[in-house]
């Protein structure tokens, strides 16, 4: 979460941050002074895009461009649904065990603030191995 927010404060931008468990519940949300409030819910679900799929929310447009008609015209409109950019899966040995949701900037600034907080995560956890082997 820090990381993110910290990311979002370096590019002058006000965002809300979601972070998901594996099964999608909600375990911190931040909402930065001056992001709309619509942000609030849309980085909810990019974090359940993200998490639900094991792969980021903007790696959709490509995707769907692979998928039949109905695919593509269906699954952007399902519930708690966020086919772009700003939702990142946070993987262990190829498994979603949570996510971060970005919203409130450009596509491309969520999606920075989301991979800071991808990075610190995982700088943590080689950090912990590094420790403890």
């Amino acid at each position: 979460m820090r990381a993110a927010l910290d990311e979002a404060g370096g590019l002058s931008v006000r965002v809300s941050v979601a972070i998901v468990d594996a099964a999608g519940g909600l375990i911190h949300l931040a909402h930065m002074d001056g992001a709309p409030l619509q942000c609030r819910d849309i980085a909810v679900n990019k974090a359940l895009t993200a998490v639900g799929f094991a792969v980021s929310t903007g790696s959709w447009e490509i995707r769907l461009k692979e998928m039949s008609d109905a695919v593509r015209q269906g699954l952007p409109f399902q519930p708690r649904m966020a086919l772009f950019g700003g939702g990142e899966p946070m993987l262990y040995e190829g498994v979603a065990v949570g996510a971060i949701g970005v919203s409130g900037a450009s596509e491309q600034d969520d999606i920075r603030c989301a991979l800071a907080a991808v990075q610190a995560i995982r700088d943590a956890l080689e950090a912990a191995a590094g420790e403890g082997g």
